[in-house]
């Protein structure tokens, strides 16, 4: 753990508290492609594509606020990749977002905000579960066709980390993920042995698997991989975001029983 990260109660609490935010995944009801003029599912509006983003058309009377303003004819509203990413709401509270081409819709009480409990967790091991690995880094090389992030985009592969995980010598592949506090930040997407395990098995996690995040180095070196860290992906909250697909060298033959197992609801069922 570096000494800008939480200590892992405060992980835990932040992320069950991501979860049920307004824009988490739980709140996430839909995202539409949009690539010819089209009503989207279940907001006000015409939505159609346009460069930088999409266009609304809709009247005062349909309750759209882009920018704070209400709409009453064709808006643009800039996408994600734009200086200033555009602010959507609706009447009846929801939200949106508009990611590439996509219209993404947010609930924030969804029923499966609602029924949300809590990120349930195998239990911490005394003392940890923490291994020494060695980070080498690749150049000029590009992610296998499929290893991809939650849009079905190619991820950057940023080289490879090698560790043992109870007696047994892995060689993952790491991609880069989005900076940490201003640092880099190295992610492995992974499956185990107790992904393929029924969802109601106590021994199980989430069948596409987890991910871990490291920090990344300067070059090659020397990396700590902390498995109780492991995470779910929001594809394990909703069945709007495409779950990325371990590699073949990311799937973990021993069980990797620490971290984040399933989203459940108050008497523990699987909400996903």
């Amino acid at each position: 753990m570096s000494a800008a990260e939480p200590d892992l109660s405060a992980h835990v609490a932040a992320r069950d508290a991501w979860a049920r935010s307004a824009r988490g995944p739980l709140a996430l009801v839909n995202a539409q492609h949009v690539d010819r003029p089209q009503p989207v599912w279940p907001v006000a509006g015409q939505w159609a594509p346009a460069p930088g983003g999409l266009t609304v058309t809709a009247s005062a009377s349909d309750g759209v606020v882009v920018d704070g303003v209400p709409v009453d004819g064709t808006v643009l509203v800039a996408g994600d990749t734009a200086v200033v990413p555009s602010t959507v709401a609706f009447a009846d509270g929801l939200a949106g977002t508009v990611q590439g081409s996509t219209l993404r819709v947010w609930d924030p009480t969804s029923d499966a905000v609602s029924r949300f409990a809590r990120i349930d967790r195998f239990a911490p091991r005394s003392g940890g579960w923490v291994t020494a690995g060695r980070y080498e880094p690749r150049s000029g090389l590009e992610a296998p066709g499929h290893l991809t992030d939650a849009a079905g985009d190619p991820l950057p592969v940023a080289g490879t980390v090698e560790t043992t995980v109870d007696g047994v010598p892995v060689r993952l592949t790491a991609v880069r993920s989005a900076p940490f506090h201003g640092r880099p930040r190295l992610q492995l997407i992974v499956q185990d042995a107790t992904s393929s395990l029924p969802e109601d098995d106590p021994g199980s996690s989430y069948s596409m698997g987890r991910f871990l995040y490291l920090d990344e180095p300067d070059g090659a070196g020397d990396v700590a991989l902390d498995w109780e860290r492991l995470v779910l992906p929001p594809c394990a909250f909703s069945y709007q975001y495409a779950c990325p697909v371990p590699p073949e060298e990311n799937r973990i033959p021993v069980a990797l029983t620490a971290g984040e197992r399933h989203p459940v609801d108050a008497a523990g069922a699987v909400l996903h």
